[in-house]
């Protein structure tokens, strides 16, 4: 239900919110209404004070666009949608949307969910996201990389490297500006810990985001890691021994699937958008273990703190 709202007491004031849509201008909205400017303006003042209207420099569709700028705009409006509402926006999303263009992000380990999560990072607007692959894997799609949502049967036998910038092409928004950063702003671990990688995340400062192999029916997420700041990985597998929680099946690589995949991804592309927009998250110095057996039931969350055996301050 709505929480907040006014009243229209001016059949002129009704007509002209039906054009408040992203479409046209104040003064096509006149124009188009027979009506003061002033009319339109003094209204948008109204609804903007009351936290019902947002301004865009742009209108998010327009005859005088080309197709492909049509396209684009089709495709940031659900995102545009979404990010109005997030605290202190005005602007439909627009600057959380050009600051995700500038953003750069490594997603550590290709696996399936590694694929699912690139393909929803570059659909949230964030192009400069790429995989780091590993030397093991083989030069062409198999049957194992397939999950039926990303990776189809179709595409067995495709040269990955070409396959993954297909998956780009065909998942971004629209190309970034920009050149991707030397230093990423974010690093996705999506297969198990990898300790020389780790040491490296933290030497060179790059914050890092792990997400545990399936273990049973639950997969953890977590922790969000700022190198000097919050607890490292190492700190949470010393907590872990401490406490008698067994940490061996997290060194086993695990496939989720397809559904939990999809599920999981997707909470993780959120939960990056978040951290973007307002430089926090409860994944901060925190893990979530999420049943996916019992996908209603809210997950476990647990909060870690530096280990006296660990020098990562």
């Amino acid at each position: 239900l709505p929480t907040r709202g006014i009243l229209l007491n001016d059949p002129i004031q009704l007509q002209i919110a039906r054009y408040f849509n992203g479409e046209r201008h104040t003064k096509e909205i006149a124009r188009g209404l027979l009506c003061d400017l002033s009319i339109v303006e003094n209204f948008a003042d109204i609804l903007s004070e009351a936290g019902l209207l947002d301004h865009d420099e742009q209108p998010t569709r327009s005859a005088n666009k080309d197709f492909g700028e049509q396209l684009i705009a089709l495709r940031r409006d659900p995102e545009s949608a979404l990010i109005t509402y997030r605290a202190g926006v005005k602007d439909a999303g627009t600057r959380e949307l050009n600051a995700r263009l500038q953003s750069t992000i490594l997603i550590s380990g290709e696996n399936r969910l590694a694929h699912t999560l690139l393909v929803a990072l570059q659909a949230s607007g964030f192009s400069h996201t790429r995989l780091i692959g590993r030397s093991q894997l083989g030069a062409q799609i198999t049957e194992d990389d397939l999950c039926g949502i990303v990776v189809r049967t179709s595409d067995i036998g495709k040269n990955r490297s070409e396959f993954i910038q297909e998956l780009i092409r065909n998942a971004q928004i629209t190309r970034s500006p920009t050149v991707p950063k030397a230093m990423p702003d974010l690093i996705i671990s999506t297969i198990p810990l990898e300790w020389d990688y780790v040491q490296r995340w933290m030497s060179e400062g790059s914050v890092h985001l792990h997400i545990n192999p399936l273990i049973g029916g639950v997969v953890e997420i977590g922790p969000l890691v700022i190198p000097s700041t919050t607890p490292c990985l190492r700190c949470v597998t010393l907590i872990k021994r401490d406490n008698g929680v067994a940490v061996d099946s997290e060194f086993v690589r695990t496939e989720l699937p397809s559904a939990a995949i999809a599920y999981v991804s997707g909470l993780i592309a959120l939960a990056v958008a978040e951290y973007f927009a307002t430089g926090s998250s409860t994944l901060l110095a925190a893990s979530y273990w999420y049943d996916l057996l019992n996908p209603f039931r809210p997950p476990e969350q647990r909060h870690w703190n530096f280990h006296p055996e660990c020098g990562c301050r």
